[in-house]
């Protein structure tokens, strides 16, 4: 009976770390790819560029890069203790960062509208786009908005073949 118990234990502990290492290994595989996107439309927006690729999504994602960076060392961390836990000392600062993530998490989600809002009201134009999550793009002049999504500018219908 206590062969079978300590083999059972064994194999549990084999899981967790095995476990352990596939999120050590795949979950940072995203992070790069997700910051550059992010910080791609983040810095064409403070460019003031002609034309500008807005995506409401990317400020929510972009806020939450640093807790998943947080995550990822409290699983390194639990490599390096004796009972193979996070250590409470660590867990202490991810958890203070997850309400400030939290808290700037909601705050960007409402700022993403915002923005498009403030674009309404700016010298650029909004092209027209397909779907509800894609991103809109903004642009100087209107009739650069045909070259870009293939759709024609609000307003710009054949008016003259119809008469």
């Amino acid at each position: 009976m206590s062969f079978s118990k300590k083999t059972d234990e064994k194999l549990q502990s084999n899981r967790n770390i095995i476990a352990r290492l596939i999120a050590v290994i795949i979950f940072p595989m995203p992070i790069p790819f997700l910051i550059w996107l992010t910080l791609q439309d983040i810095l064409k927006i403070l460019s003031f560029a002609d034309i500008i690729y807005f995506n409401w999504r990317s400020l929510p994602i972009l806020t939450v890069m640093p807790l998943y960076l947080a995550y990822e060392v409290a699983f390194l961390s639990s490599f390096f203790t004796r009972n193979q836990k996070v250590d409470p000392r660590v867990m202490k600062y991810v958890d203070k960062l997850g309400m400030i993530t939290c808290i700037i998490f909601f705050s960007s989600v409402l700022l993403g509208p915002a923005i498009n809002i403030a674009f309404a009201f700016s010298s650029y134009h909004s092209c027209p786009v397909g779907g509800a999550f894609s991103g809109v793009y903004y642009v100087k002049d209107k009739n650069k908005c045909f070259e870009i999504t293939g759709v024609k500018p609000w307003g710009k219908s054949d008016s003259k073949k119809q008469n």
